[in-house]
């Protein structure tokens, strides 16, 4: 493919191609591994080889999470309103490029018994190339179509790319681990080589192929941050629409951050981690095109009801896996994967569906300017302080209940685990559900646009 000046694509409406989708998606994979990395693998890692206690590590998730967050929205603001000869939206991620593999090498490369600055320093620079990756990114792929049915296709291809990386590493990982042996402290390392490696080359990737859309009389989003936040969530469309990111996110990371410890430990499954991972990735990988048909057939806010509501009824099955059977366990891992990933999906194009009917109330047409930015930052912001949350609060319940990486847990420890992988996900599939289905929900009307 030449990637030339004149031929990088620029597209708002119509269907974006498939190598297209694949090639705007690729910092998708750098994203995955860093979660990966960081809510599955880096809690043992730094208990186990580190020697940190599961309390210090819950605090230093969640807090690098809120940093993290914060710089998000400075970030999205940033690239909404500072036009350069490069564009809004790439100089930052090369940026970002450039901060993520520095960050990545001094945190999973860390010696036993290293100070905590280095931690948390290699930490926030990890997570801070991340925003200057992720939240520019996000804003431009909120903006490559006009089509609303195209940005469930953009969106759902972003999450599809996603799995399909992480089916990668994880097959990977399992294969060291699994016969070759790597401890955590090996795979660490393998994650943080594979992170510095990723962020360069998807960055590059994309900044080559792709010019950011025009948009004719973009003088950005004006006003301060604050300022923007405050007007954005005046949209109730929004403000429910952050209510279920921060569900999911809580959910997702407290199951992340526990399940190494479940599935060693408690289920007694070593060395099996993750294969176990690879089930929910592979079957999202074939169901997730399907689901995001079904969306436009029945409608974003149907199914995304049906994902909140599977994943409340099924998560409890995990607490009747007897230790030794990887067999049922296997078997309760695809169930849930059923709808795994599919309110992510939607959820991303509800964001572009609020950002341009907020743009276009503004203006007073149908092609107004979008701070697209801002809006994916404040939904990122959400997540990832869910995420921080939820992953805090896994760890501080084991903890709590006397359970101690690389021991053996007693009863009430394993049952704290087991408890701590399944209730966030419930009470976050109950409340979602009650959200998304309420008969008065105003979600329906930015749910409405795929039906």
């Amino acid at each position: 493919m030449n990637l030339s000046e004149s031929s990088r694509v620029r597209r708002r409406s119509g269907n974006l191609g498939l190598s297209g989708l694949a090639v705007f998606s690729l910092p998708v994979l750098l994203f995955q591994a860093v979660e990966l990395a960081w809510r599955s693998y880096l809690p043992a890692f730094l208990t186990q080889t580190v020697g940190m206690t599961l309390a210090l590590v819950g605090a230093l998730m969640l807090g690098v999470r809120v940093l993290d967050a914060l710089a998000d929205m400075v970030l999205g603001w940033v690239s909404d309103t500072v036009p350069t000869r490069f564009g809004r939206r790439a100089p930052w991620m090369v940026v970002g490029a450039v901060l993520v593999p520095a960050g990545a090498l001094l945190l999973f490369l860390s010696p036993p018994g290293v100070g905590m600055g280095r931690v948390i320093g290699a930490s926030l620079l990890l997570h801070m190339g991340y925003s200057f990756i992720v939240t520019p990114h996000g804003g431009w792929g909120l903006e490559l179509s006009d089509d609303e049915s195209e940005r469930t296709r953009i969106m759902g291809a972003k999450v599809w790319f996603g799995v399909a990386g992480s089916i990668g590493m994880l097959a990977l990982i399992g294969l060291l681990e699994g016969r070759f042996g790597f401890d955590i402290r090996a795979l660490a390392t393998t994650l943080g080589v594979l992170i510095a490696v990723a962020a360069p080359v998807t960055v590059w990737a994309v900044v080559a192929m792709f010019r950011e859309p025009s948009q004719p009389g973009m003088t950005g989003a004006g006003g301060s941050p604050v300022a923007l936040v405050r007007d954005m969530l005046r949209d109730p469309d929004l403000r429910r629409i952050l209510v279920l990111y921060l569900l999911c996110g809580t959910a997702d990371a407290s199951t992340a951050g526990t399940f190494l410890f479940l599935t060693g430990p408690v289920l007694g499954l070593k060395g099996q981690a993750a294969l176990f991972m690879l089930i929910q990735p592979v079957m999202t990988l074939f169901l997730l095109p399907v689901w995001a048909k079904v969306a436009d057939r029945i409608g974003r806010r149907k199914v995304l009801a049906m994902g909140f509501g599977w994943q409340a009824l099924v998560m409890p099955l995990a607490l009747t896996v007897p230790a030794g059977n990887a067999g049922l366990f296997g078997l309760f891992l695809a169930l849930r994967g059923l709808t795994f990933g599919i309110d992510y999906m939607l959820l991303r194009a509800m964001v572009a569906d609020v950002a341009e009917r907020g743009a276009n109330a503004k203006t007073g047409t149908a092609q107004g300017s979008r701070p697209s930015g801002s809006y994916y930052a404040l939904s990122s912001v959400t997540l990832k302080l869910a995420l921080g949350l939820g992953g805090g609060l896994g760890l501080w319940l084991i903890g709590a209940a006397g359970f101690h990486a690389g021991e053996q847990p007693d009863a009430a420890a394993g049952l704290a685990v087991r408890l701590a992988y399944v209730v966030p996900s419930v009470v976050s599939g109950l409340c979602g559900l009650l959200l998304v289905a309420g008969a008065r929900s105003p979600l329906r009307r930015a749910a409405a646009a795929a039906s």
